[in-house]
Formats: structure tokens, C-alpha cells, sequence
């Protein structure tokens, strides 16, 4: 089989959430930042794997946010993880003009991975597979084993590629070829070696 690159979307196809807005977010929540920032991360995993954000944000401001405050909180939240990479999207472009096969894998809350699905940008991608909709996170194996199912693949096809250490172990304890995202250079560096192999 041909080999499927299989990429991340948070800080790999988007940049970082901007400091300034998560701080709009965390005066929105009337939290310091740092306070917000620890609650956010803390709840992300139940919402990523298909929580409400009436739940989520509940959790974050220890009260339920009326239906307006809800609203204003997720519209934020999701914009601030659609800053897209544009050397990542350039690498995507090179990659697709070369005939590879691509597809994501993301952990995202329902109304992130929707939008997601809205941008043409990433259209090439042949499965765009949320967390929310498999009700699985990475690192979870069982993510990863949801994923190669979907595309149809035996690890050893499959190239993963995302920034966080504790994702790419798992994807590699499967036997899954993973990358460790620091810089697009470096990921075009490893991919183009991963798929001559």
C-alpha cells in the first residue's frame, strides 16, 4: 500500500492559540489567565472526545454560562485555533501536487472539528477524523487503531506526524511510522524520508 501521511492539526497545520486570544477568553471567563489557561486544559480532554461546551465551559467557570456568554466562549475558542501555518500549508500543497495520500487526525471538541471541515484549505485531505466523532483522544491506542481502521491501513503504511512527544510515542508503540512535529523544515525533512522507506 502506498503510504498514508496522517497529519495533527493543532501547532502543526495551526500555529499556537495567540497569547492575546486567550487572554480575551480568560477575561470572558473573569479568570487570571493563568487560572483559566489550567482549567482549560484540565476539562479539554472530556470536551475533545465528544463533551457539550455547555459542560466544558460550565466546568471552566464553575457555573453554567447563560446562552449568549456560551455562545461568545466557543466562537472565540474556536477561532483562536484557526491561525493556520502557512509553511505547513505550503508543505501540504507540495505534498498533494506529489500525489501522497493525506488525511488528519485531531483531537477537537465537536464546533472546532466542524469548522475545520468547512475550511478549503484542507479539502485534499481524503479523512478528516475528529476525536469528538470517535469519542477517542490521543494518546489513547484505541484512537490511533479507529484511525488506521478508517483508512483501511496497516501501521507500518501510515506516517503520523504531530507535535506533542506523548502522541507520537503511542502512534509509535503501534507500529505506526511517527514524527515528532518541531518546524515545517524538519517535518518536510522526515517526511520525505519516511516516504522513500
Amino acid at each position: 500500500m502506498t503510504t498514508h501521511l496522517l497529519f495533527d492539526f493543532g501547532e502543526v497545520i495551526s500555529t499556537a492559540q495567540p497569547a492575546a486570544e486567550v487572554a480575551a477568553l480568560a477575561a470572558l471567563a473573569e479568570l487570571p489567565v493563568a487560572e483559566f489557561s489550567r482549567r482549560y486544559w484540565a476539562l479539554r480532554p472530556g470536551y475533545d472526545a465528544g463533551g457539550t461546551a455547555l459542560a466544558y465551559w460550565g466546568g471552566i467557570l464553575r457555573a453554567a454560562p447563560g446562552a449568549s456568554l456560551l455562545g461568545r466562549l466557543v466562537e472565540l475558542d474556536v477561532a483562536s485555533w484557526l491561525h493556520l501555518n502557512p509553511d505547513t500549508l505550503r508543505l501540504l500543497d507540495e505534498l498533494r501536487a506529489a500525489g501522497a495520500a493525506m488525511s488528519l487526525l485531531s483531537n477537537a471538541p465537536y464546533e472546532l472539528a466542524r469548522e475545520i471541515d468547512r475550511r478549503t484549505e484542507l479539502k485534499p485531505f481524503r479523512r478528516r477524523l475528529f476525536s469528538a466523532d470517535l469519542a477517542l483522544t490521543k494518546p489513547d491506542p484505541r484512537c490511533y487503531a479507529a484511525a488506521l481502521a478508517a483508512l483501511a491501513a496497516d501501521p507500518g503504511d501510515v506516517v503520523f506526524i504531530d507535535d506533542r512527544p506523548v502522541n507520537v510515542e503511542a502512534a509509535s508503540a503501534l507500529g505506526i511510522r511517527a514524527i515528532h512535529f518541531t518546524g515545517t523544515p524538519a517535518c518536510r525533512a522526515a517526511v520525505t524520508r519516511a516516504a522513500a522507506t
